[in-house]
């Protein structure tokens, strides 16, 4: 057992002799299955009830378990839900020579899969589904090059051989923005949206949540406006309109709130909306930071009723943005179905020190809009390459034609962000096959073929404050291709790699984590986070 679950086990196992939590004290024989046991002895045989496992080392328990005399343990239905994704193939470029897709600056992927880890969690415990590689690759930070020239982005951008598919080439892509003081940008309008409902009631949800919140008041001032709205079985306004200079108002709002009741997130999101339109900044910065996990049980709580609403709730300009908290019964495809139609980005949060991370050192890149609507489009030159496959960003697809339409809703990118993008490329001379799909007809441009370039990228988006459209190309060609990749290159190819090892995915060849430890031995680590990637591989590696 590793650090993280030793205390995990220690702080369960204060709050269960305080008597702090709801509905700890199950005795032996107790027939309700809504909790889980912590295991506090040695490691029984017996097979769980389906749907129940233990969290920290995942032993399972037969229904007639606690007459047995076994210890107690604390238990809580497995009731996770993700969202299904279907990996990409490879595409013709003769069939499909445009690539086009939204921006995504989420993290929560990256945070929920080290979560698992720490809690034991083995390759085959861990949901395919709960793997999203844009967002373990988005979650890091690289040494990019900063924009120039009147651009909003700079490109970095290298090739190099793919380390698990001997006849493609690795394109890693990125994108990164000007970095900003939050202390230098005009006041905020910030709704505070908090689930108190009973599921909140353990040291991962509420008692984290609100460290959390107390982490970025310190990093507001008087020139903020911030709303405190809670949701259990109602919504209750806590406070409105309070300066972010009242630091001590503030935390004693956050300290005072408590869990209990079931959970209607749609009043208090209708509440949030309300309050947030009260306090309305004209051009500025206008958000709802909503923290849950996920689980919605009263009002609307479907994925399509969720997309409905907040799809709407855009036009008025608020910003929504998610904060993902627990396990057990962590709704994570809500908390994503939110954040990417709601204009925000979508974070969980396991730990204070990513709390510090998200709401300090990377404040301005998720709390304040820089562009809005971001959408990228890679046009392939077939005459250089005769195929290719976007690794990640399936639930971002969009349609070629959406690339210019201005109503067609696509990510936001704050102050400071960095996007990475990376393609497996399939270059003409390769000797690997792209199927054409039964095409009749083969239509290519003989202007394109006489280039030199393999691809153009164009990046359009949105100026939050006059809704105005721009665009930015970028094209690369052979020149990006080196044989000594440089350690960004292969740190974003160790993480695509360890993704594809947990989705189990067909196009991971013959890499292993063991083959991921290599890369990361030609890398060096530019920050704690990439070093903890490497702790969490060995980690994987020895289980």
């Amino acid at each position: 057992m590793n650090l993280l679950k030793k205390l995990c086990a220690t702080t369960l196992a204060l709050i269960l002799a305080c008597g702090l939590m709801v509905g700890c004290a199950a005795s032996p024989a107790s027939s309700d299955k809504s909790y889980y046991y912590e295991n506090s002895g040695g490691a029984p045989t017996a097979a769980a009830p389906d749907g129940y496992y233990d969290i920290y080392d995942d032993y399972y328990y037969e229904d007639d378990y606690y007459s047995k005399g076994y210890p107690d343990y604390y238990l809580v239905p497995n009731t996770e839900e993700y969202t299904d994704i279907t990996e990409s193939g490879f595409i013709s470029t003769i069939a499909r020579p445009l690539s086009t897709f939204s921006s995504d600056v989420d993290t929560a992927s990256y945070c929920n899969l080290r979560r698992m880890i720490n809690e034991g969690y083995d390759l085959d415990s861990i949901p395919k589904n709960a793997v999203r590689i844009e967002e373990m690759l988005n979650y890091f930070n690289y040494d990019y090059a900063a924009p120039e020239g009147g651009n909003l982005f700079g490109l970095t951008s290298q090739v190099a051989d793919c380390p698990w598919n001997p006849d493609t080439k690795l394109l890693v892509m990125g994108f990164a923005t000007e970095k900003a003081d939050y202390a230098e940008i005009a006041g905020s309008n910030f709704v505070f949206l908090i689930d108190t409902s009973g599921s909140m009631n353990s040291p991962d949800k509420l008692p984290l949540l609100q460290s959390s919140f107390l982490t970025l008041i310190k990093e507001l001032d008087e020139n903020d406006c911030i709303s405190i709205v809670t949701y259990a079985g109602t919504e209750r306004l806590v406070c409105e309109g309070v300066s972010g200079a009242d630091k001590k108002g503030l935390a004693r709002a956050i300290k005072n709130l408590s869990a209990g009741g079931s959970t209607n997130g749609e009043a208090g999101l209708e509440l949030a909306y309300e309050i947030a339109q009260n306090y309305y900044i004209e051009g500025g910065n206008n958000r709802i930071i909503m923290a849950s996990d996920g689980d919605l049980n009263v009002g609307m709580s479907s994925r399509d009723e969720l997309f409905d609403y907040v799809s709407k709730q855009r036009e008025t300009g608020v910003y929504l943005s998610v904060l993902g908290f627990g396990s057990g019964n962590y709704k994570d495809a809500n908390m994503q179905t939110l954040a990417d139609n709601g204009n925000g980005a979508y974070h969980y949060i396991d730990s204070l020190e990513e709390a510090q991370k998200v709401f300090g050192d990377d404040l301005c890149a998720n709390l304040v809009t820089l562009a809005k609507d971001v959408k990228l489009q890679v046009e392939f030159n077939p005459a250089q390459v005769k195929g290719y496959r976007l690794i990640g960003y399936e639930k971002r697809a969009m349609a070629d034609e959406d690339f210019e339409n201005k109503a067609a809703d696509a990510g936001e990118i704050g102050w400071g962000h960095q996007v990475t993008v990376a393609y497996e490329l399939v270059l003409a001379d390769s000797e690997m096959d792209i199927p054409l799909s039964g095409l009749k007809y083969r239509d290519t441009d003989t202007t394109t073929e006489a280039s030199n370039e393999w691809l153009t990228c164009t990046v359009r988006y949105k100026s939050p404050a006059t809704d105005k459209s721009y665009e930015s190309r970028y094209v690369i060609d052979e020149t990006s291709y080196t044989t000594r990749p440089s350690s960004d290159w292969n740190f974003a190819a160790a993480v695509i790699g360890t993704g594809m090892i947990l989705r189990d995915s067909e196009h991971k060849g013959d890499l292993t984590l063991q083959g991921v430890e290599k890369l990361l031995g030609k890398t060096k680590a530019h920050d704690q986070y990439q070093r903890e990637f490497a702790e969490l591989i060995k980690y994987l590696y020895q289980d």
